[in-house]
């Protein structure tokens, strides 16, 4: 056993609330540093890094790959520039939470100023420095894969998996090892329809409004004890509340840092 082995639980309000027959949660959000879906793919992008004492990040404001890589490089810089989403109290938390790592930057602004800003400072590449792909996108790591694999065995393969999607990397590595998987999207509508059209299994065009995703958060609270993120899971937890007809197994993975107080 090691500390990045699949947590997995089983709901049985949360299947009632649903009415389907069984729900396994796949709790991410425990992992250590932080948690959250990039923990595991995050240790093994630090060990390779190599000379390297700032890195860049063009993500969301109060990303938390940027917090879980301070707490992963304590030596090192991260520079993140921050785009707004909407994400209302839940953001401004994550910004907060930010503010008080030192070994963290944070620039906050809109997409196109956020994305100004970091092209801006590519161009002055210096020595020591790295500058991670959008929204801090790892691709498919093998660590992912081998956690997928080690899920559906102790679940059983007639589990359908549901993943909240921004990046796309672990619907990929989900959907390289069963079909049964749906990625629900949670990014600005643009890039929704771009992911919409490029990544297979994905699902949820149209979103739910931010106050309806914060019901489902408080409902789910209500049923689990779990605060959970209205931007990730909330999107997905609206998203199988509204959807019409569900696989009679669902294996919900839970990808977004817990225990982080946002809700008044």
């Amino acid at each position: 056993m090691t500390e990045l082995n699949p947590c997995i639980e089983f709901s049985d309000s949360l299947a009632r609330w649903l009415d389907v027959q069984e729900v396994a949660l796949v709790r991410e959000d425990l992992l250590p540093d932080g948690g959250g879906k990039k923990r595991r793919a995050l240790t093994h992008f630090a060990k390779n890094l190599r000379d390297v004492r700032h890195i860049h990040l063009l993500s969301y404001a109060g990303s938390h790959t940027a917090f879980t890589l301070s707490r992963l490089l304590p030596d090192v810089m991260i520079h993140l520039y921050g785009t707004h989403y909407g994400g209302g109290s839940y953001e401004k938390a994550m910004v907060s939470r930010l503010h008080t790592c030192e070994n963290i930057t944070q620039q906050v602004g809109s997409s196109w100023s956020m994305g100004l800003a970091f092209k801006r400072q590519k161009r002055r590449i210096k020595p020591g420095h790295h500058f991670m792909r959008l929204g801090g996108s790892l691709g498919t790591d093998i660590s992912t894969q081998t956690a997928v694999e080690e899920t559906i065995k102790m679940i059983g393969e007639d589990f359908h998996h549901v993943v909240a999607v921004a990046s796309g990397d672990l619907l990929g590595s989900i959907s390289s090892q069963t079909q049964l998987v749906t990625g629900v999207l949670t990014q600005p509508l643009p890039i929704r329809i771009m992911k919409y059209i490029s990544l297979k299994n994905s699902s949820g065009l149209w979103k739910a409004r931010l106050d309806s995703r914060i019901r489902a958060i408080y409902d789910v609270r209500e049923l689990t004890g779990q605060t959970w993120d209205p931007i990730f899971m909330g999107t997905v937890f609206s998203y199988l509340k509204q959807k019409g007809e569900l696989a009679p197994k669902l294996c919900i993975w839970v990808t977004c840092p817990s225990g982080i107080d946002w809700l008044d």
